[in-house]
């Protein structure tokens, strides 16, 4: 893992004045994760998805006591390293995210690892998509995948994948949050190359504050 590979700036606060509905309080709590690194089950180093769903679920709890919400987000680097995770190139990661019930995940530079979909780990033809997986991950998630700075090398745009986004707009009990993914300028050289190649990064702050007006024109209170 590289440090501080990827950011998900967060136009979020723990604690909301909703002026609209004077003069109620929503608590919102943001959960975030990242790294996890195919850890599903306990082990000796750490807990593992089981064990955090636990916690999830506790502090779930808690804001349906107070009428406020939970955002559980990551990110990054998601499935790639334990072996339940690599046999189905993430599919089982996937799977507890969905389970566990993410609001918005960002892409990592270990998001690229397993190439096409299938046992290559990198395109061998004009054929193979060498995102292929990451692909084919996105379309089975119920949460967006956010990469509002991984540029299509053609375009000159932000990638256009099926569920692969820049940002989202999120209604949390009628406050709208906005969560932008954003990926360091040096993530697509601590990835695989062949599986990175027609890519590149856009500069943080320039796409942190295109993203963020645009997020607020469409109405984003945070």
């Amino acid at each position: 893992s590289v440090s501080m590979k990827r950011y998900l700036t967060l136009l979020l606060s723990a604690c909301l004045l909703v002026s609209c509905l004077p003069p109620s309080e929503i608590v919102i709590t943001v959960i975030g994760t990242t790294d996890v690194h195919g850890e599903l089950l306990p082990r000796d180093d750490g807990g593992g998805l089981l064990t955090i769903s636990g916690y999830v679920n506790a502090v779930r709890n808690a804001r349906a006591g107070d009428g406020g919400a939970v955002l559980l987000i990551d990110a990054g680097d998601m499935w790639q390293g334990k072996l339940e995770s690599n046999l189905s190139e993430g599919a089982t990661l996937v799977e507890a995210y969905n389970s566990l019930g993410y609001t918005a995940v960002a892409l990592g530079n270990h998001e690229f690892d397993f190439g096409p979909v299938g046992p290559l780990p990198m395109p061998k033809s004009a054929t193979d998509d060498p995102r292929g997986a990451l692909k084919q991950r996105a379309t089975e998630a119920n949460f967006p995948f956010l990469a509002a700075n991984l540029i299509d090398q053609s375009t000159g745009e932000p990638v256009q994948w099926p569920n692969v986004q820049p940002s989202a707009l999120i209604d949390v009990k009628g406050v709208k949050v906005g969560i932008i993914g954003v990926m360091p300028e040096r993530a697509l050289t601590t990835s695989i190359a062949a599986n990175v190649v027609g890519l590149s990064i856009a500069p943080l702050a320039t796409t942190i504050e295109k993203e963020a007006r645009a997020l607020r024109e469409s109405g984003a209170s945070i």
